[in-house]
């Protein structure tokens, strides 16, 4: 399937802010992600699809929106 991700905070000085990319679930796009972008190993960062924030491995369906973010903090 083909998603678009989003791509927020210093993610941005990595990836793009914004391409699509053929993924079936959330592992293995992080994973894909990952081997193909050395500045991402060892890095924690927040998925969400469809703006709801995923803690575990979630099927993807074509053209959800996948955003990756940085963890932060507030209050």
């Amino acid at each position: 399937m083909k998603v678009k991700v989003l791509t927020f905070g210093s993610l941005t000085d990595i990836l793009q802010r914004e391409f699509s990319v053929e993924a079936q679930d959330t592992d293995g796009l992080t994973a894909s992600l990952t081997a193909k972008h050395a500045g991402l190993n060892g890095r924690k960062f927040l998925v969400a699809v469809n703006d709801t924030i995923v803690k575990e491995n979630t099927a993807l369906k074509e053209q959800d929106v996948v955003a990756l973010m940085p963890p932060y903090s507030g209050g």
